[in-house]
Formats: structure tokens, sequence, C-alpha cells
């Protein structure tokens, strides 16, 4: 990649297509980042499991960022929001 590349592109951010309302608050935010997150590990675990996937050693990798951010949502939940889940 040439450098005139990376120039351009930082001239240019990347547009947001998704977007969370101001409305949205901390609690709200955490809890369905947690589901999604839950989603996300449920998928990668059933990826790895697959036979003819070369990837598993991969996807069991991408599981665990998973699962480190999940438990780091999770304390965040049950520190600030101790009623939550």
């Amino acid at each position: 990649m040439n450098m005139n590349n990376l120039d351009s592109a930082s001239e240019f951010p990347p547009r947001k297509i998704f977007h969370v309302g101001a409305d949205v608050g901390t609690e709200e935010a955490l809890t369905n980042a947690s589901e999604i997150l839950s989603s996300a590990l449920q998928t990668a675990y059933q990826c790895a499991e697959d036979p003819d996937s070369t990837q598993s050693p991969v996807i069991m990798g991408l599981a665990q960022l998973i699962e480190n951010a999940q438990a780091l949502v999770d304390s965040v939940l049950e520190r600030d929001f101790p009623t939550a889940k």
C-alpha cells in the first residue's frame, strides 16, 4: 500500500451507518452489547466446531477475545447496575 492511499484515507473518515441514539442510557447500551457479544460467542463456537474448518484455532482465539469483552461489560454492569441482568 502506498503512502498516498493512507493520506487520502485519513482525509475521509469512515461514514457511520449505524447510530446509537442520544437517549440510550449506559445500562441499556451495556445490556445490548452483552447480548450482542453472547450471540457472537455462540456463532464463533459453532464455526469452530465445524469439522471441515481449517480456521478453528483462529476462531477459538476470536472466541476468547469475545469472552474477554463480555467479562468487561458484565463487570461494569454488575458494579454500576447491581440489579441489572
